[in-house]
Parts: structure tokens; C-alpha cells; sequence
């Protein structure tokens, strides 16, 4: 868009298009090409990155928690300052609360938030698949299909060309992250894990299974062999293994909250026989869980202030 033009001028559809064109133009030296010239499924961030990273989990439609955790810690003015990345598992949409599944306009605010990030901080704030980000009909909870009310509200409140839109910017993210310091992916590793060259074709005629795994595998809970939809300690050691890093190396996911296994919390550290482990969940109404790394793999477990004064928002105020 022409220079002239604020943000808050643009249309919605606007806003999404440059957002997507921020996807797809990450450095090729942070996101390489797949095997049809398009960027691919990883993000690997090069050893010389230091810049701080905030990891945020699970949203489900938690714009409060966004915002206080970009208020946490200074976060927003580090985004700004180039001081630090911020990274997204997935699943910022659909609200799991009890008796909010069927509620979308929430998940439709808290996209305007991430596309807003996204463009203002295309080269910090990064955005990977989840399984509910979708506008699927087999994606459901408790008997409501989300995916399909997501569409629907979608449809009703931006029109048929926005929801392509952002059908086209769900198909343009990445999937996985390799850094020095961390792996991170949304659901889990393939069973047996992957290979680099992998992940970054993980969109090619052949590779839905493994997108799906990486979208849609659970820790295995029963420690017998696991299925097919299920990853063991082990898989996370061969998918460290695969891409060269060394079991110590921590594997961060989201998708699987761990409820019935205890934690007051949202976040299940090497939980169930997993090793440099960690699920996060950031969409608690109470506690706001995300985590950092600076300067070393020993990450901290961080909860953003929910009691703070509010602020006005300073990506606008939305």
C-alpha cells in the first residue's frame, strides 16, 4: 500500500492481504524454499540470532491474554527495538470454554490482532499452523463443528473474498521452527520424526500425513506403543536426532493440555516420561503462561499481569 496511507485507513481485506504477502516474503535465509520455488514448512532462525524469544501457546480466543503478555516484560517494546521474536503455536481461534464453542466473533478479533502484529513486525512475529485453523467442517468439540461456525461468522461478518483471504493466509504459514535454543511445532513430531527437507516440503503431494501429525499428534498418555496419532519420549528424541540436535535440546508444542495430570497451570514440563519437554497453553481466563528464552536453552515459564491497569493497545485499539 502507498506510504501515505495509515493503518487504520485500510479495509480489512487490505490489512489480511499484507499480512499474507508478510508470510510468504520471510528472509529465504529464515524460511527456505520448498521443491516448487515456495516458501516452505520450517523456519530456522540462524545461530548468530540472539534476540530474546517469546513463545505463545494455545489462545483459543484469548485477546486479553495477548495483550497482557505483549504488555508483560516490556515484550512489545522488544518486538519494536528488534530486541526479540515472538512466536505462536497455532490456535489462536475458537473458544473452548464451556458454553462459549459456538462464540466466534472473538476469534475473528483476536486475527485482527496476530494480522496487525504480523504487519507491523513481519520480521519478529511469527505465526505456525495449528489444527483449529481451519474453516474445516470435520474440526469440532463436544458435537459443534468450529471449523464450520468459524466460517460461517466469517462469512456473515467480512464476506465471501475475506474468508478466502484468510483461507490463503492459514495455507502460507509455517509449520515448524529450528532454532538454537529450542524446536517448536504446534501438535507434536511425526512418529519416527522428520528430516529437514521435510518440513520444508511439508505442502507437497505427499507429505499430508505429515502435516496432519505435526497439526494433530497428542502425547501418548497410555505408555504402551503409541498409535499412529500419538508421539512417545522416543519420537522426540528421533526428531531431534533427524534434525542434528542433542537430546537435551527442549521440544516445544501446544494442542494437548494435560488437565487430568495435574497443574493448577497451563504448561506440562517433561510430563508422562518426556524428556526437555513442554506444552504450553496460553488461554487460562485467570493466568496468562508463556515462555522465554534469552541468551540459553533454559527457558523461563513467565505469567503475564492480568490485573495490570489497562493500557491502550499500541497496535490500536482493538
Amino acid at each position: 500500500m502507498p506510504d501515505y496511507y495509515s493503518y487504520g485507513e485500510l479495509t480489512h481485506p487490505q490489512k489480511l492481504q499484507i499480512a499474507i504477502r508478510n508470510v510468504l516474503s520471510i528472509d529465504l535465509s529464515l524460511r527456505p524454499l520448498n521443491s516448487n520455488n515456495k516458501p516452505g514448512g520450517l523456519l530456522e532462525f540462524p545461530e548468530n540470532d540472539d534476540r530474546e524469544v517469546i513463545i505463545v501457546g494455545d489462545l483459543h480466543a484469548n485477546k486479553q491474554n495477548l495483550k497482557a503478555i505483549l504488555m508483560d516484560n516490556q515484550n512489545l517494546y522488544k518486538l519494536k527495538q528488534n530486541e526479540a521474536i515472538m512466536i505462536l503455536l497455532g490456535d489462536s481461534v475458537h473458544d473452548e470454554r464451556v458454553g462459549h464453542l459456538q462464540e466466534m466473533e472473538t476469534s475473528i478479533e483476536i486475527m485482527d490482532i496476530i494480522i496487525h502484529l504480523i504487519n507491523d513486525y513481519p520480521e519478529n512475529v511469527f505465526y505456525l499452523l495449528g489444527n483449529h485453523d481451519t474453516f474445516s467442517a470435520l474440526l469440532g468439540k463436544s458435537g459443534i463443528k468450529q471449523g464450520l461456525a468459524y466460517y460461517n461468522a466469517m462469512l456473515e461478518a467480512r464476506g465471501k473474498d475475506y474468508v478466502n483471504l484468510m483461507q490463503t493466509f492459514y495455507n502460507s504459514l509455517p509449520v515448524f521452527v529450528s532454532h538454537k535454543y529450542f524446536l517448536a511445532v504446534h501438535a507434536g513430531p511425526v512418529r519416527g520424526g522428520v528430516y529437514r527437507d521435510e518440513i520444508i516440503d511439508v505442502r507437497s503431494a505427499t507429505s499430508g500425513q505429515i502435516l496432519r501429525q505435526l497439526t494433530w499428534n497428542r502425547l501418548n498418555e497410555t505408555r504402551s506403543s503409541p498409535s499412529k496419532k500419538e508421539y512417545g519420549p522416543e519420537d522426540l528424541d528421533k526428531q531431534r536426532g533427524c534434525l542434528g540436535f542433542p537430546v537435551e535440546h527442549p521440544i516445544i508444542v501446544g494442542h494437548n493440555p494435560m488437565w487430568k495430570w495435574g497443574t493448577s497451570d497451563s504448561v506440562w514440563v517433561d510430563i508422562l516420561d518426556s524428556k526437555n519437554h513442554v506444552i504450553l497453553y496460553s488461554n487460562l481466563v485467570d493466568k496468562s503462561t508463556y515462555l522465554t528464552f534469552k541468551n540459553s536453552p533454559k527457558y523461563k515459564i513467565r505469567h503475564a499481569n492480568l490485573k495490570q491497569k489497562k493500557h491502550k493497545y499500541l497496535l490500536g485499539d482493538m
